[in-house]
């Protein structure tokens, strides 16, 4: 990544709602949500809005099903349907509590993962539809993240990273998805950058190699930045 002054992005393009929120997005196993639970240590008080939900037996399943692709039409499909429903309600139950709600990704997201998961065009059609409909509702009823803090890195870290967290769903079948994880961190960043910008959100993009107390500190300028902006 380049060495230089990091600075966060303002599309030209702006929404009128800004929810009391942030979203630490970026590949997997790119410590997001070590990230988030830092910032929410940071910032007190605050709330944390975790991807993986400990008990959800629903979700575990969909997850082992979708990447032992034994059945990837019915079994991709439905993990994207059900990821997509959950975040939206996350995210309009949460983003705009009295303290801030730091989100461990986003329904923002969701349209990559999708797009590489459903094969079935037909499904998909469906899904891109639901996924702008639900996308459109909460910029405009409810707000966007006030920033959204993209982790960036590549194939060598993110193998080294999702062997060390060493959960068993995804070291189990991190052959038969080698070619899907690829797929996603080549596209992520650019994605990423992309969504910001239709959809008028501030965003950064830090090295996922950076120390976490590196990064805290990145994002912690940066909310203060933006909130002098605010008080002008």
């Amino acid at each position: 990544m380049s060495d230089k002054k990091l600075d966060f992005l303002t599309p030209s393009f702006k929404k009128n709602r800004v929810s009391n929120s942030i979203a630490i997005g970026g590949m997997i196993a790119f410590g997001k949500s070590t990230l988030a639970q830092a910032l929410h240590e940071k910032y007190q008080p605050s709330n944390v809005v975790y991807e993986m939900v400990e008990g959800d037996k629903l979700m575990d399943l969909l997850l082992a099903k979708m990447y032992e692709r034994e059945n990837n039409v019915l079994f991709g499909s439905l993990f994207q349907l059900y990821f997509v429903l959950n975040r939206f309600a996350n995210y309009k139950n949460n983003c705009n509590r009295k303290s801030l709600t730091i989100f461990d990704r986003s329904i923002f997201e969701d349209w990559l993962f999708a797009h590489a998961n459903i094969d079935k065009p037909s499904v998909f059609s469906y899904y891109d539809g639901l996924w702008q409909g639900v996308c459109k509702e909460l910029i405009y009823e409810h707000g966007v993240p006030k920033l959204y803090v993209i982790l960036d890195g590549d194939w060598e870290l993110f193998k080294e990273r999702i062997f060390k967290r060493n959960r068993k769903v995804e070291i189990d079948n991190f052959s038969i998805n080698e070619t899907y994880f690829k797929r996603l961190l080549e596209m992520y960043k650019n994605y990423m950058v992309n969504v910001c910008k239709d959809f008028g959100i501030n965003y950064v993009v830090l090295d996922a190699n950076n120390s976490v107390e590196q990064n805290v500190d990145e994002v912690t300028k940066i909310l203060q930045k933006l909130e002098n902006e605010q008080d002008k």
